[in-house]
């Protein structure tokens, strides 16, 4: 018998909320940004951020109509995520400097390590929901652990900010389908070495961190006892005032006040916010919109996190609850990084703020992240 399909639309009104006000603080941030850096028209990022969201909305609408129970087939996950690790390991020579982008004549860069996002949720959520009670066997540890394994070391090597992210659903769909706690910590403690290793890589990660922590760079080279740590620094030109942008994006907020100076009207994005378009432009939004305005964005993400979790325990089968809890944990832990960084309370990290930040693939892979969560919903509820 045929189920019929009820529209969840507080989840869709929610989504294109958000994406409408990214669109137009895209535009704001990065209207000056455009003319003055890039030579190039003020609306130019805005537009190319519109056809962004004019794709994802329609992939995110084909997914909706979808039915997610299709996709159990092993052919729907191991294909796209052998894809997505070919793509992983063919972008690092592909960019050989930041080891992310593949840069495309015409139509700009495309990132890989966004689509490992809802390719990895989708393999979890299948490989978990397959394996049920034996979700503590070796079978079903060793499997997981060396694909999550996998893709958090290609993507880590030169974005690490999207491998912390990616853990996130691992670790929480792990958690909730019951894994022993000493098979957890393990996991927590393997990921905080492999971290570790990677700030370590590359010193600008490691600046980040120790400016983080009051270890600035100023106070690196005047203090002999960290003439170790300046020589390394002094390896790389790209580890330069690690704790220039969180100053910055901090005097952004703080000038917003409760009501923001008005949009359009921030100072902090004519030149002196790096990144005002895109990993910190949530300093323009508490700049422009105030306190008000952060807490109203705010509220959008726990909105849509409270309406994922609601899936969760409203779907019937493992595969769709496990779909609902890693696409929700990915967005809620991306924005909540992203807020936090911007904020100064983690160290700078490059993660996009979802559905608000400038970046075709992120804005894209985002939008089909919640076409598969729409997908779950609209069939989770005419149930």
């Amino acid at each position: 018998m045929s189920t019929c399909i009820r529209t969840d639309w507080k989840l869709f009104g929610a989504t294109m909320l958000i994406l409408l006000f990214g669109l137009m603080m895209v535009y704001s941030a990065s209207s000056v940004v455009a003319e003055v850096n890039y030579n190039k028209q003020t609306w130019e990022f805005a537009a190319r951020q519109l056809v962004a969201a004019l794709i994802g909305v329609s992939a995110m609408l084909v997914l909706k109509r979808m039915d997610y129970r299709k996709l159990q087939h092993p052919l729907w996950i191991l294909i796209p995520l052998g894809i997505t690790i070919m793509l992983l390991v063919g972008v690092i020579v592909a960019d050989p400097r930041a080891h992310r982008w593949y840069r495309l004549p015409g139509l700009g860069q495309f990132q890989p390590s966004e689509i490992a996002k809802p390719v990895l949720i989708l393999f979890l959520a299948w490989f978990v929901s397959r394996q049920g009670d034996i979700i503590n066997s070796r079978y079903t540890i060793i499997p997981t652990a060396l694909v999550v394994g996998g893709l958090t070391l290609l993507i880590g090597y030169g974005d690490l900010g999207t491998a912390a992210i990616i853990l996130a659903p691992a670790v929480i769909i792990f958690y909730v389908a019951g894994i022993e706690r000493r098979y957890f910590y393990l996991t927590l403690c393997l990921v905080a070495l492999l971290g570790v290793g990677f700030i370590i890589q590359k010193p600008y990660r490691l600046i980040r961190v120790t400016s983080f922590f009051g270890l600035t760079e100023e106070v690196i080279n005047t203090n002999p006892r960290y003439h170790w740590l300046a020589v390394r620094l002094a390896s790389t030109k790209a580890a330069r005032d690690a704790d220039h942008q969180p100053r910055q994006s901090k005097l952004a907020v703080g000038s917003g006040g409760l009501t923001g100076v008005g949009l359009g009207q921030s100072n902090q994005k004519l030149g002196f916010l790096p990144e005002a378009h895109t990993d910190f432009i949530f300093g323009v939004v508490g700049e422009e919109t105030g306190l008000v305005g952060c807490l109203l964005l705010l509220s959008g993400y726990l909105y849509v996190f409270w309406r994922g979790l609601r899936l969760f325990w409203l779907t019937p089968d493992p595969f769709g609850r496990y779909i609902a809890l890693g696409c929700v944990s990915v967005l809620t832990v991306q924005a909540l990084c992203n807020m936090s960084v911007v904020l100064d309370m983690a160290p700078t990290k490059g993660i996009p703020l979802p559905l608000i930040s400038y970046g075709g693939t992120a804005l894209i892979c985002t939008l089909a992240t919640i076409g598969l969560l729409m997908s779950v919903g609209d069939r989770a509820t005419a149930e």
